[in-house]
């Protein structure tokens, strides 16, 4: 299955310790919805994001092969059991110009608004610098960083 890949999960090496088959197939893009961090996590202690309906806006990603019983293992481990997230089918259009259906998580029960979690972020700029995402994009994350400071 396909799994579209926004987050801390962009990071090969990141999505990997659930999902040790995962390859990487292409970098691809969810139009009209836009990044946010509406969820705090203690573990990281700051917020990690989802997406939201955005007209024009754009979400870049990447899609990863995943095998379904690794994603039902990453299901547990982002929280889906518990409600806070959602495994959702999304269509996205892939760097191939063609649209692709894959599934992504989406946080159902935000509470935030909140700041980052530098280390999510941290993960995020991680896996789009590996799969050479826009460069503008790649800087938007290094300003967040560095603004986390």
């Amino acid at each position: 299955m396909l799994h579209f890949a926004y987050g801390s999960n962009l990071s090969a090496k990141f999505l990997r310790q659930l999902c040790p088959t995962a390859v990487f197939q292409m970098k691809a893009e969810l139009p009209n919805f836009r990044i946010t961090f509406p969820f705090y996590s203690q573990k990281r202690q700051g917020g990690i994001c989802s997406i939201i309906p955005a007209p024009g806006e754009i979400v870049r990603g990447v899609l990863y092969e995943v095998n379904q019983r690794e994603m039902e293992e990453k299901d547990v481990a982002e929280s889906v059991p518990q409600g806070l997230y959602v495994r959702e089918t999304y269509l996205v259009l892939g760097e191939d110009k063609r649209w692709h259906s894959a599934d992504l998580y989406r946080c159902v029960k935000p509470t935030g608004p909140y700041t980052p979690s530098r280390s999510y972020v941290e993960l995020m700029l991680e896996g789009a610098e590996e799969h050479q995402l826009d460069p503008s994009y790649v800087k938007e994350l290094r300003w967040l960083i560095a603004s986390l400071n």
